[in-house]
């Protein structure tokens, strides 16, 4: 479970202070999904990136599983991004001249937990829950876009996460298959019973959730 409260963040802006979030409150329960609207520079990729534990907050609490995590070490925070969390973004952030599978298997480098052939073996797993694994062997620049989501997709949850974050996901598909990848979201959210939490600024995105809110000028409001 993902528990906010009174959640605030602020950003230096020359001498004075931008209020970027204010007093957000959200709960998200285990399995899950939820769409965070907004337009650009409303706040939600500021949201994302501090319930990723990529960025901090100035005041207020973040609960995952019950413990706050403000105040908890880098070190900490990496080990729960890592193993709780997997993300999903708009501009794939794949590396291009490596294969597939390489790109699949890049979280498992950080855990310490698996040989080399374990995290193959994962990867092609991954790889196969998203339709992909034919592709297994081939360079990320020979795919098409929505093939790129799929391996974004598998490396996010190769480690088995509790959590997916989406940001934008479909931002840079045609809508073909912005309706694929969503799909397969979805049921990856169904089956699995991972919670997802998507950013969109697309209503057509948002509706695939079960429930949603909107930000706007660093405010959040239930749909």
């Amino acid at each position: 479970m993902i528990e906010i409260s009174q959640l605030n963040k602020y950003y230096k802006v020359g001498n004075s202070k931008m209020h970027a979030l204010k007093d957000i409150n959200l709960t998200v329960n285990d399995g899950e999904s939820l769409a965070i609207r907004g337009k650009s520079g409303a706040g939600k990729s500021t949201l994302m990136h501090i319930i990723g534990l990529l960025d901090n907050y100035d005041s207020g609490s973040l609960k995952i599983d019950g413990q706050e995590v403000k105040g908890l070490s880098d070190r900490k925070l990496a080990k729960i991004r890592n193993e709780k969390i997997g993300f999903v973004l708009q501009d794939f952030s794949l590396l291009d001249h490596k294969s597939v599978i390489m790109n699949t298997m890049l979280p498992l480098f950080f855990n310490n937990k698996y040989n080399f052939a374990k995290m193959n073996e994962l990867a092609l797993e991954a790889l196969k829950c998203v339709g992909i694994e034919e592709q297994a062997d081939k360079k990320v620049n020979q795919l098409s876009g929505g093939q790129r989501q799929r391996v974004a997709i598998a490396r996010a949850i190769i480690s088995n996460p509790q959590i997916i974050l989406a940001d934008e996901p479909t931002g840079a598909l045609d809508s073909e298959t912005s309706k694929e990848i969503m799909n397969l979201l979805m049921d990856l959210n169904k089956k699995n019973k991972i919670t997802l939490i998507v950013i969109t600024h697309d209503d057509a995105v948002a509706d695939y959730c079960q429930k949603k809110v909107n930000i706007k000028d660093g405010c959040l409001f239930d749909i």
